[in-house]
């Protein structure tokens, strides 16, 4: 386990530790929150002999948990505003009106109220010498529309080799959707590792999760390719 792993980052994030796992419970991004990830992963990447690995994961996690705290947020804008996450007009306005308001103050403002709705961010670290897995667990679900969206964003980011290209043709005009995810799956490409390991999923009613498993060595069979094997053999 490593070591000096404080028990409360900020008013809004607090540590939980056990044995081969630490889960960050959180209900914003703060800086606190970041660095706190940044030094962390570098610990874990130092002590399994792969600091290679530490500035990718670090890109990788800040993206997944700043993106899960926004859709929090989101939840939140919306209510306050009287708009329909599953209508498409309303969708559209409040995605525009809420990259208008949104600044490093209202970041913290909107930390707080997540807090007071019980709207929060796990982030789970499990390791081992054989791999390391990471979850950013939200308490909001995408919508239909939300959660296929996604889905096809990720397809075209994974199938495309040149960020560029990607961007030009590919990022959604509302909300940017789809840059996260090439910027996750680039980050994972510079470390060779598989971006199949990686996938974001809702149950469309009260959670979405998105997880990356790391293999630390090329003997170790990830999760994902020992359930394809199973589920054809």
């Amino acid at each position: 386990m490593p070591t000096a792993l404080p028990e409360q980052l900020c008013d809004t994030a607090e540590v939980i530790r056990e044995q081969s796992r630490v889960t960050v419970r959180a209900h914003d991004a703060s800086h606190r929150l970041e660095d706190f990830i940044r030094s962390f992963v570098r610990e874990l990447s130092d002590r399994y002999g792969r600091s290679d690995m530490a500035p990718a994961l670090e890109i990788i996690l800040k993206e997944l948990v700043t993106n899960a705290a926004k859709a929090n947020f989101k939840k939140i804008f919306f209510a306050e505003n009287g708009l329909l996450i599953e209508n498409p007009e309303q969708y559209e306005e409040g995605i525009l009106r809420f990259r208008e308001i949104f600044s490093a103050e209202t970041f913290a403002e909107y930390g707080l109220k997540a807090r007071d709705a019980h709207l929060e961010v796990l982030i789970i670290f499990d390791f081992n010498e054989d791999r390391f897995l990471f979850e950013i667990h939200n308490n909001v679900p995408m919508s239909s529309a939300e959660e296929r969206r996604v889905r096809e964003k990720l397809k075209l980011a994974m199938s495309c080799g040149n960020a560029g290209e990607f961007i030009m043709e590919h990022v959604d005009e509302t909300e940017g959707a789809g840059l996260g995810l090439m910027l996750c799956i680039a980050a994972l490409k510079s470390i060779s590792v598989n971006p199949r390991y990686f996938s974001v999923a809702t149950d469309l009613e009260s959670r979405t999760v998105a997880r990356i498993e790391i293999p630390l060595h090329d003997d170790y069979e990830p999760e994902r390719e020992r359930w394809q094997r199973g589920s054809t053999g």
